[in-house]
């Protein structure tokens, strides 16, 4: 029997790890990808990687194949001028209707590399801003199959056209999973400590999170601050004091 191969950009972080415990219990072949962009958390993230596969790998429970990380640097995709121009009034459009609400440039990239990947899965979770602007500018559909389980992907029928190029080239298997839902499925399952060894922080400080950039804030403020040491919660609540008080005077 053939297996069905599933695509899905890996980053080691919380959301696509999940993603890959759940297609683990499956007989398919996982091909995972990863993209650099000179991050300073760029080697924490692939040795996680590394040490993520061989432990899903040891699992009881896992069915699948994992193919090689295919990994490539952001500089060397293709550029594409309309997913750029797609992606900018997108951003802009956003903002200006959501006061000031950005969306990260990582999804105008992302959008110029999955357009040569079919059915390329990315794990977007519940309560995502990306899922705010899917919404404003277009809608969803949902599938529902015996290997992939259920998923989404743009309703192409009731989205724009900039919303297509931007973010319709993805499958959507996690937005129906909040973290703290994650969390509680991987305590159940067994699989928390694996989860709990995965990286997320963008800008990190001696190999430790630094609770300030857009990952570590989302990580804090979705339920997971059992990630973060005592001290860097402390930061984080005075720098969220003192933008609220930025706000009022």
């Amino acid at each position: 029997m053939k297996l069905e191969r599933i695509n899905i950009f890996w980053t080691g972080g919380w959301d696509s790890t999940f993603r890959m415990l759940q297609l683990a219990e499956k007989q398919v072949i996982i091909q995972p990808y990863y993209l650099k962009d000179n991050r300073k958390s760029e080697e924490l993230e692939l040795n996680t990687i590394k040490i993520l596969t061989e432990e899903i790998l040891k699992l009881n429970t896992t069915k699948c194949e994992i193919n090689e990380l295919i990994s490539l640097s952001v500089s060397d995709i293709e550029k594409d001028n309309d997913i750029t121009l797609s992606y900018e009034k997108i951003r802009e459009e956003f903002k200006r209707i959501s006061n000031g609400a950005a969306l990260g440039s990582q999804y105008e990239w992302l959008a110029r590399f999955s357009k040569n990947i079919d059915n390329l899965e990315l794990g977007i979770e519940k309560g995502s801003k990306v899922i705010d602007v899917i919404n404003t500018f277009g809608a969803l559909d949902k599938h529902t199959n015996s290997i992939k389980g259920e998923y989404f992907f743009i309703n192409e029928q009731n989205s724009s056209k900039d919303l297509i190029k931007v973010f319709g080239n993805y499958h959507y298997p996690l937005l129906n999973f909040s973290k703290l839902k994650m969390k509680k499925i991987a305590e159940k399952n067994g699989t928390i400590d694996l989860m709990n060894k995965t990286w997320f922080c963008h800008a990190p400080k001696n190999d430790q999170p630094c609770g300030s950039c857009n990952p570590c804030v989302q990580t804090i403020e979705f339920g997971l601050k059992y990630r973060f040491s005592n001290k860097v919660l402390f930061k984080h609540t005075i720098k969220a004091i003192k933008k609220k008080l930025k706000k009022l005077f």
